[in-house]
């Protein structure tokens, strides 16, 4: 392995003790560094046989060198692996030495630690920052961290918001995510342990069962019911979903520009898997945002979006708040996503071209090389869904644009009539 020799005089390779022994025996520069670890300098002590092992940081405009050890008495591979959690420490502060002073410190460390980390949603860092601020930094802000124990979370958070009239599943809700924050400051090692570790809301409070949110074929009279008695907005936003089997999120965004010839195209930037989805338009879909458009400058104005908010479109909060005047029963609005992929199957579409309409990725190469067939699959499989909509009632939705129509069945399949649209 040839070794480069920076002008620095500092020797540049890898952390390992094979590259170690080679730099201590040729005798020549004093300090080793690897660019992976930028933070670890090695120097050579008289003789050449061991160095000592440094980090070097930056702290307060200071270069800051600390010895943590001598090779090869230490292991290097083991420092590499700890260094992580060596400068998350430092990084705190006071929590160098592992002590917290009050849950409300480890919650703002925990804020600031989440902040900008993307590979978490923006909405679930949101939600997290909304939790602290609203719940837990209100009740447990001046708790002592040694004062931590399962009856105090029970004294000082669950039996409160109890009291508060909040429910017992948000209640676990706003648990867990005290637990993630402790969890997550003992795997760093900025605790010496986790006191919360094995705490259940249950051993305070009693949690219904789960609730059977699922949608069924059998339930879409009762949804079309709910959804012709609702604001023209809302009524859209949720027949879009259900039309096309998008989120909640990447409807709620939707603008007017998305919508060119025969595609309601949906921006990386809106997609949960940042990739760009082309969804195919039927007649029977162009006719209905026609109409939406139509209204929305009647009775709201020229907007940019298809559900605008005071600023841009109207937040997801809002779009959640939308999604209870449609309930009929417990369900999400994630559910109208999988009723849709669960019909689009018993219709006997491919599943490739069903993992396609709900924007699920597909390996690179097969998306190179089918784009067609998909593209032609996923139009049919749209007209033949729609088509198996207007057959279950779904013209009481609108029937300004969605006259009945006379719709026969025929080995199992829709056929809808020219009537309508």
């Amino acid at each position: 392995m040839i070794m480069a020799k920076a002008a620095s005089g500092v020797e540049v390779g890898k952390l390992n003790d094979a590259a170690l022994r080679r730099w201590l025996r040729a005798g020549v520069i004093r300090d080793y560094r690897d660019p992976q670890f930028p933070e670890i300098r090695l120097r050579a002590a008289a003789g050449r046989t061991r160095a000592s092992v440094h980090l070097v940081l930056n702290e307060n405009g200071k270069t800051v060198w600390q010895k943590v050890g001598t090779w090869p008495n230490m292991c290097i591979k083991t420092l590499c692996a700890d260094l992580p959690v060596m400068l998350a420490k430092r990084n705190v502060g006071s929590m160098v030495t592992g002590q917290f002073d009050s849950v409300g410190s480890l919650l703002e460390w925990y804020q600031e630690h989440i902040a900008n980390n993307t590979t978490y949603s923006k909405s679930w860092r949101s939600n997290i920052k909304s939790m602290i601020k609203c719940h837990l930094l209100p009740r447990l802000a001046d708790v002592r961290l040694h004062d931590v124990s399962f009856i105090a979370i029970d004294g000082c958070l669950v039996k409160p918001m109890l009291v508060d009239g909040f429910s017992p599943k948000y209640i676990r809700e706003a648990v867990n995510k005290l637990k993630s924050v402790f969890a997550a400051a003992s795997k760093l090692r900025l605790i010496n342990a986790n006191p919360l570790a094995g705490y259940r809301v249950t051993y305070s409070i009693k949690v219904g069962d789960v609730v059977d949110t699922r949608l069924f074929e059998s339930d879409l009279a009762d949804l079309f019911t709910r959804l012709s008695g609702v604001d023209m907005p809302v009524q859209m936003l949720f027949v879009l979903m259900m039309m096309f089997g998008t989120r909640i999120n990447e409807t709620r965004l939707a603008r007017w520009e998305h919508f060119a010839g025969d595609y309601w195209v949906i921006p990386a930037s809106n997609a949960k898997n940042k990739q760009e989805h082309r969804v195919p338009m039927t007649d029977s879909s162009k006719a209905l945002i026609q109409h939406y458009k139509r209204w929305q400058l009647k009775h709201v104005g020229k907007r940019a979006y298809l559900f605008p908010g005071n600023i841009g479109a109207i937040s997801i909060r809002s779009a959640h708040d939308w999604h209870t005047q449609i309930r009929f029963k417990h369900f999400t609005s994630h559910d109208l996503r999988r009723l849709f992929r669960t019909i689009v199957a018993d219709l006997g579409v491919d599943t490739m071209i069903g993992e396609r309409l709900l924007n699920h990725t597909l390996p690179v190469l097969l998306r190179k090389y089918v784009k067609s067939t998909l593209d032609k699959g996923m139009s049919l499989a749209l007209e033949q869904y729609h088509q198996y909509l207007i057959y279950r009632g779904f013209s009481s939705v609108a029937p300004e644009i969605l006259p009945r129509s006379s719709v026969e069945v025929e080995n199992g399949q829709t056929k809808t009539a020219s009537g309508w649209l």
